[in-house]
Order: structure tokens, then sequence, then C-alpha cells
């Protein structure tokens, strides 16, 4: 296992109706990151339906994206300092770089059976100092969805 603190981003139960970052992690001054595992439901929709999800690193200059609210990373375990990261959710407005976005891992949500991917630890999407990994739904769902989901951060020591 890698060496390093987990925390973990979130959403409940919020009404997602357009393209957006669902989860983004903006690394600091001090610290790399990378992504553990996703998670992505809703419980409104009944029958199937796909929309594209993806993971991107933004390298170089990073604009945070707009429309949804800074959320405080939620600590794995109790005794942990506090996340050197920043986190936002459900960005309308996502975010940018001045570089060029890289996509580790690109897929596709069924909403009916909800979406779980924890990644190898070798195979871990990572970004360095002031970059930053977004988990975003790439596609719109047909109407609005009742959403939450995650994206477990570990901090690179």
């Amino acid at each position: 296992m890698s060496a390093g603190r987990t925390y973990t981003i979130n959403f409940r139960a919020v009404s997602v109706s357009a393209v957006q970052d669902l989860c983004a992690a903006y690394a600091g001054a001090s610290m790399g990151i990378e992504v553990v595992s996703i998670t992505l439901g809703q419980i409104t929709q009944t029958s199937v339906e796909e929309c594209a999800i993806s993971i991107k690193r933004l390298p170089a200059t990073v604009s945070t994206g707009s429309g949804g609210s800074a959320m405080t990373p939620t600590l794995d375990t109790d005794t942990d300092a506090a996340a050197t990261f920043t986190a936002r959710i459900n960005d309308t407005t996502p975010a940018t770089t001045s570089g060029t976005a890289v996509y580790p891992h690109v897929d596709v949500w069924n909403q009916v059976n909800g979406y779980q991917w924890i990644f190898p630890e070798r195979a871990r999407p990572s970004c360095k100092l002031s970059e930053a990994l977004v988990f975003s739904l790439d596609g719109a769902p047909a109407a609005a969805r009742t959403c939450s989901g995650s994206m477990k951060i570990r901090e690179l020591i």
C-alpha cells in the first residue's frame, strides 16, 4: 500500500441534470495526490441509460470550476491532519487548465447499476503539486437525476 493519508470527497442526494465536475481535488503546494476510488449512483432512473464519465488530470495553471460548492475532504482516520488539498463538488462550469488535460480513466456509467471503480495501486491517476484531478460527468442525463457519489484521494508523501 502506498504511503499517505486518505480522504473522501462526496456529495449526497444532489439533482444532476447537466455535464459537470462531480468531484474535484486541487493539489496544494506541498503534496501530490492520487485517486484511490470513485463511486456514482442515482435513485431516480429505473430504465437503462448510460452517460460518459472520466477522471482527468489538469496540469499547468488550473482554474477551479464554478456553479457547485467547496467541500471539506472527510478524514478517513480521525487522528489524521486536515487535507493539504482543496476540493469542490458539482461544478456545472468545469475546471480548466492552460496545459493539455490528460484522461487516465474514461468509462460509461450505467445509471441503473451505479458505478464503482477501485484503482489498482500501481495504476492510480495522480497529479503533482498545483495540479488537479477531476471526476467528471461528460454526458448529461436525459432528465434530472438524484445522485450521490464520491472520490477517495490519497496524499502522496
